[in-house]
């Protein structure tokens, strides 16, 4: 049992080191680094994703912390998951 999860474990570094290859190559955003990175989001602006008015969401993201749209995007993209699973 040791064993194999020794074996798994080397397993997911390398797959972890391949994924990290693939982003510097391709210059792909890490989203859910990006989202943990940006500035936290009002309740205001989470109330606008709850309502599913995304763009209005985005744009007070914007406006309230100065964040550009890739980190706008990265940050709601995540809350927004958390609100869908929510209230599904």
């Amino acid at each position: 049992m040791n064993d194999e999860i020794a074996k798994l474990r080397e397993r997911i570094a390398e797959l972890e080191r391949r994924v990290a290859v693939l982003f510097q190559q391709t210059g792909a955003a890490d989203w859910e680094a990006d989202a943990a990175k940006a500035p936290p989001v009002s309740d205001e602006v989470r109330l606008l994703l709850e309502r599913g008015e995304t763009r209005k969401a985005a744009k007070l993201y914007m406006q309230q912390t100065g964040a550009g749209i890739g980190e706008a995007t990265a940050a709601l993209g995540e809350l927004a998951k958390e609100v869908r699973a929510e209230n599904p």
